[in-house]
């Protein structure tokens, strides 16, 4: 049957040209929908995931746990061993030896400085020389056994000759080592003990924790314990050095201060002799110094006895002056003389007066009585006149003793000056000498206190708890670590199972597909083992769950359809090798199977498909009907015996043929080849790698697009969706293909899709 293109074509059902739906907006904008934040999943989900990676897992947590276990019991036991010493222990007080010797009171920056002590290399070498750790392997890096490198060395293992040979090729350039330094093999012994031990301060207390590691307990302890003694015998050496320094000190300095002592007298001595600076015996200065004292006292005395003379002369003068009764005066009422010659007088005028009232004032008694009153009083005042002589004599005298003693006085000042100028130097020289006897004797003292004392003195720490043995391995947590490398291994593996999950951009489950593009997921088909065999699997297995499958893809393609059931069908996909000639080919069995009138169409010129999965020819097909306007249809259309399905391959691609897909003679050629099928199913090649697709899809009535399970990217699903959409194509749904039913269940249980038992292996375009 010929066809030609200016014939005019049936009648249709539906136009050539459909108004489709417009684009809708998670296809507008796929990326968008991509950057979206995902729904939180729950832990039920999380759990699933990590079961789907159950193998991944437990290979991490085998390998990872296996090499730490086997780490861990190849590494060496360490044995840990504590001694502990308190700090600040008080020593025997001795007098003022505690301030030669102090014992500081402790705090936490000295209980620190003691802990570095007990670390310093000093008392490392004295633990080295007294355990003999230079013998010890463990300590002493060149008795340890060689590396695993140096054993794994194959020159060893070479015969003598050959060895012997490669040593002289190599004899110009080899380096000659150089002696070795015994003080370097010891500062690495002394290092190596450094890294095995530690010390520590317990809590805020004055306790030093030193803990010792070995590979042998007994040698742990006794490090411990030789630490902590080598630690208190330094600090007793160090207080004896310090005694002894003191004492050595004392001893100079004594013979110093008394030379000094010796010196300091002789000056003064000397001193005196050439300035006639004499001592006195007593307890005062020089001669001078004291007769000077005296004669100042002597001056006081006259001074106070000549005032006190002048003071008396003056008030008798001034009473006889004033007239006044100088009898009043102190000196006269003392005397005893005037006195008695008052009393004289008093009987006198007594009896003057008695004989007057009894004779009268004129009686010769009377007028004796009274001539002897007269007379008494007239020697009273001759004596009141020589005391009042007197007093003036006692004042002269006073005064002249008074100038005496004041211009003796006068004359010792002078010389006294003299005396203190020369004095100056001696006082000098006398303290002199006073400083240094003090100083002798505070330094004869101290040597005498401090004289055996070192005997005595004891450490300012002690050992509260010697280390012992321990009985059981310290380090490494061999049980702990290989826990840890279980536990690592397992975390391990369930974050790379994560990042996998993560990580993995393809379509998993149909929700997934529906989700993002909006489309019914129409079928699941799984995969079936063989290249072709998928196709023929309709044939022998009709109740299998792939026959199935496209049964579903065959009910959801004419449910689209909500006026008659579609005819020309489209198949396609957005990259190679997802399956689609072979649904193709398997859906086409299965409609013809079942009595449909079906046609093939291989639109696929640069990777048809077809004709080899129906084992026909590919010279003659598509291409040929729509270059050659005289090709036969017949010759182009071949009959599967199998199941009574058409083919219709692609035939020899040319440069002419590409453009025609699109022409109206495509378009035509499907309106006629409508009239002799119930359906026409055409193979395209995929949607991102050329444009058939997009003009293809306008001459159709439904395209169904194929998503390979686990395989195609959901950018390059959503772009291809996108295009086809643009283009006005009709899109029915979408098919996952391969689905690989037994990891499918893993990401959705209970999927109604593959319930029944299938065969599995991998099928290919």
């Amino acid at each position: 049957m010929a066809y030609a293109q200016d014939a005019t074509p049936p009648a249709r059902r539906r136009v050539a040209l459909r108004t489709v739906p417009p684009t809708p907006h998670y296809l507008a904008e796929p990326v968008a929908r991509l950057a979206a934040p995902a729904e939180e999943q729950s832990f039920l989900e999380t759990l699933r995931k990590l079961w789907r990676h159950r193998l991944l897992i437990a290979a991490c947590t085998v390998v990872l746990g296996g090499t730490a276990i086997v780490a861990a019991w190849l590494m060496p036991s360490y044995y840990v061993s504590e001694a502990r010493v308190l700090v600040g222990v008080q020593n025997p007080r001795l007098p003022n030896v505690e301030s030669i010797v102090a014992d500081v009171s402790p705090d936490a920056e000295r209980v620190q400085n003691e802990g570095f002590i007990l670390q310093s290399r000093n008392i490392a070498k004295q633990v080295i020389d007294q355990l003999k750790l230079r013998e010890n392997p463990e300590y002493n890096p060149e008795l340890a056994p060689p590396s695993l490198w140096a054993r794994l060395n194959p020159m060893q293992y070479l015969p003598p000759q050959l060895t012997a040979w490669v040593d002289r090729q190599t004899t110009s350039t080899k380096k000659v080592e150089p002696i070795k330094d015994p003080s370097n093999a010891d500062d690495r012994t002394i290092d190596a003990l450094l890294g095995h031990i530690d010390v520590s301060t317990l809590g805020r207390s004055h306790v030093l924790s030193v803990k010792a590691e070995s590979r042998n307990p007994q040698t742990a302890s006794a490090i411990a314990n030789a630490l902590a003694e080598r630690y208190l015998d330094y600090q007793r050496r160090d207080k004896i050095d310090a005694m002894d320094r003191v004492d050595k000190f004392l001893m100079g300095r004594v013979a110093e201060l008394r030379d000094a002592v010796r010196k300091s007298d002789q000056a003064v001595e000397d001193y005196r002799r050439a300035n006639d600076l004499y001592k006195s015996a007593g307890s005062g200065g020089g001669v001078t110094s004291q007769q000077l004292t005296e004669l100042n006292t002597q001056l006081l005395a006259a001074q106070t006895a000549k005032a006190e003379a002048d003071s008396r002369l003056k008030e008798a003068q001034e009473m006889r002056k004033g007239g006044l009764n100088s009898e009043s005066v102190p000196e006269v009422l003392r005397s005893p003389l005037i006195s008695a010659l008052r009393s004289q007088q008093a009987d006198a005028d007594r009896k003057a007066a008695e004989l007057q009232a009894t004779y009268g004032p004129r009686h010769p008694s009377m007028l004796n009585a009274r001539s002897e009153s007269g007379n008494i009083q007239a020697r009273i005042n001759t004596e009141v006149a020589k005391i009042i002589d007197g007093l003036g004599r006692e004042a002269r005298t006073a005064d002249a003793r008074y100038q005496a003693l004041a211009q003796n006085f006068e004359t010792l000042k002078k010389q006294m000056g003299s005396v203190n100028d020369k004095a100056i130097g001696l006082e000098a020289l006398e303290r002199d000498a006073v400083v240094n006897r003090n100083l002798l004797e505070a330094m004869l003292l101290r040597a005498k206190q401090s004289t055996g004392a070192g005997d005595i003195l004891t450490a300012n720490a002690k050992l509260v708890s010697p280390a012992s043995p321990s009985q059981a391995p310290s380090y490494p947590p061999k049980a702990l670590l290989a826990m840890l490398g279980v536990a690592g291994g397992m975390m391990v593996g369930v974050a790379v199972a994560l990042l996998r999950e993560g990580g993995d951009h393809t379509f998993r489950r149909a929700d997934q597909i529906e989700a993002l593009t909006g489309l019914p997921v129409m079928a699941m088909v799984p995969q079936v083992a063989g290249r072709n065999q998928p196709a023929m699997q309709v044939l022998r297995q009709p109740t299998s769950a792939y026959s199935e499958a496209l049964r579903r893809l065959h009910i959801g393609v004419e449910l689209s359809e909500t006026a008659n059931s579609p005819k020309t069908i489209l198949i396609s996909s957005a990259t190679p090798s997802e399956g689609k000639s072979v649904m193709v080919a398997s859906l086409g069995r299965l409609l013809a199977s079942n009595g449909k009138r079906v046609l093939l169409i291989d639109c696929d010129w640069r990777s048809p498909r077809l004709h080899q999965i129906f084992r026909c020819s590919n010279r003659d097909g598509l291409a040929s009907l729509l270059v050659d306007k005289a090709s036969d249809l017949e010759n182009t259309i071949h009959h599967d015996a199998l199941s009574g399905v058409d083919v219709m391959p692609s035939g020899a691609w040319s440069p002419r043929s590409a453009h025609l897909l699109s022409s109206d003679r495509m378009r035509h050629l499907l309106e006629a080849l409508e009239q002799h099928y119930e359906f026409i199913i055409l193979d395209t090649p995929p949607a991102l790698v050329t444009a058939d697709v997009l003009a293809l899809s306008r001459l159709v009535e439904k395209v169904v697009f194929v998503v390979r399970w686990g395989h195609t990217r959901q950018e390059a699903v959503l772009e291809a969706l996108k295009q086809i959409v643009d283009a006005q194509g009709d899109v029915a749904g979408v098919v996952m293909s391969r689905v690989v039913s037994k990891q499918y269940r893993q990401y959705s249980y209970g999927d109604p899709f593959f319930e029944a038992k299938r065969s599995g292996a991998g099928a290919r375009t």
